[in-house]
């Protein structure tokens, strides 16, 4: 199933259009609307265009069985900030993500839409949902959540809900539960995606900043363009619901790019001599404001800080959070699965780790199993 539809990524007083989009649901609402499968997302299409894929998964005796769920699963599409999600039918047609005016001709995608799995049903299934890719131009500098959730209905077919992101150059806030997450950055990322594109000269007054009250450069003072235009940061924000144990992994892709970050696991498991060890790995000059060698799993500091000037703690941001250091068991395709076998082959989740050119050459494809 597949949409493709018009996504505006500046007004035309080339100000943001849309700065918040929402991607999948791992709690869902009135026992609907959760995808329970990946969620990939690529900073890699055409310009002003987004591109919605699903792949419909379900647990069944046979294929026509299988058919008649996928059938029930659909994609929602609609504004989140109308209130609970509803069916179809029961929401407002101006709410919708994507739709088509009177005449046909397709409308372009609003702020603050919602993209969910639907099931049009009484109650969603436990064991159906979708894995999700979104396609979105490159030029998008705002801000994505993510959400999903695991399918562990069937003790011999445990289906985690892995998370992908490449080429990203803006924001991401994401959950998940016992899957593996990787994130890598664009080529060209700054530390504030958004006031490069929305004040090039504040952001470059950022770069070449000089107080002639202190001695030397004084780059990214707090007193620069971007902070004084109150445009965010980058950050990328990615946490296991508790207590759930995944793996994940963000690739900064330049060495040199000015970054904080906390890389840690919060599992009890830490505690008890099980560790499940955070790393950080090819950024260039290094300061760590925590690093314990008692506490490997906690990770916290600051690569390539730009002058005495700038605030700490800034720069583009990583918060990454595993809450749980646990087993881990997982089937990740039809092929992989037997029946016979109740209890698959697990093995230990929560470790997190920050890297400079670690996921180089590899897609979300390459990355996620499935």
């Amino acid at each position: 199933m597949v949409h493709e539809g018009e996504f505006r990524i500046l007004d035309d007083e080339g100000d943001p259009f849309i700065s918040d989009l929402q991607i999948g649901n791992s709690l869902g609402s009135n026992d609907n609307f959760v995808n329970r499968g990946d969620v990939i997302v690529n900073f890699d299409g055409p310009a002003d265009q987004i591109k919605i894929e699903f792949r419909r998964f379900t647990f069944a005796e046979d294929e026509e069985g299988a058919q008649d769920d996928f059938d029930k699963l659909s994609l929602w599409a609609y504004n989140a900030n109308t209130g609970t999600p509803k069916k179809p039918a029961d929401m407002e047609e101006e709410a919708r993500c994507g739709g088509e005016d009177d005449d046909g001709n397709p409308l372009p995608w609003q702020q603050d839409c919602a993209i969910y799995v639907y099931y049009d049903g009484q109650n969603q299934l436990k064991r159906a949902g979708a894995d999700i890719r979104v396609t979105l131009p490159p030029n998008y500098r705002q801000d994505i959540g993510i959400a999903t959730a695991d399918d562990v209905t069937e003790d011999a077919y445990p289906n985690r809900g892995n998370i992908c992101v490449s080429n990203l150059n803006g924001t991401v806030d994401a959950d998940l539960q016992s899957g593996l997450a990787f994130v890598t950055l664009a080529a060209d990322v700054t530390p504030s995606p958004k006031c490069e594109q929305a004040n090039p000269e504040g952001f470059q007054g950022c770069i070449d900043f000089d107080d002639p009250a202190t001695e030397g450069p004084d780059a990214w003072s707090q007193n620069c363009g971007c902070f004084s235009s109150n445009l965010e940061l980058g950050r990328v924000t990615i946490e296991s619901l508790a207590p759930s144990s995944a793996n994940i992994t963000v690739d900064t892709t330049l060495p040199d790019l000015w970054t904080s970050f906390r890389a840690e696991n919060t599992g009890e498991n830490q505690l008890n001599g099980k560790h499940c060890p955070s790393a950080v790995e090819g950024l260039s000059d290094l300061e760590y404001t925590q690093m314990d060698v008692n506490q490997p799993w906690r990770l916290v500091g600051v690569s390539n800080f730009p002058s005495e000037m700038a605030p700490g703690g800034a720069g583009f941001t990583l918060q990454l959070t595993s809450n749980g250091c646990e087993p881990v068991s997982s089937v990740e395709a039809p092929d992989d699965f037997d029946p016979k076998v109740t209890d698959p082959e697990s093995e230990v989740r929560g470790n997190v780790k920050v890297c400079a050119g670690c996921l180089a050459g590899r897609s979300c494809e390459d990355l996620l199993p499935g």
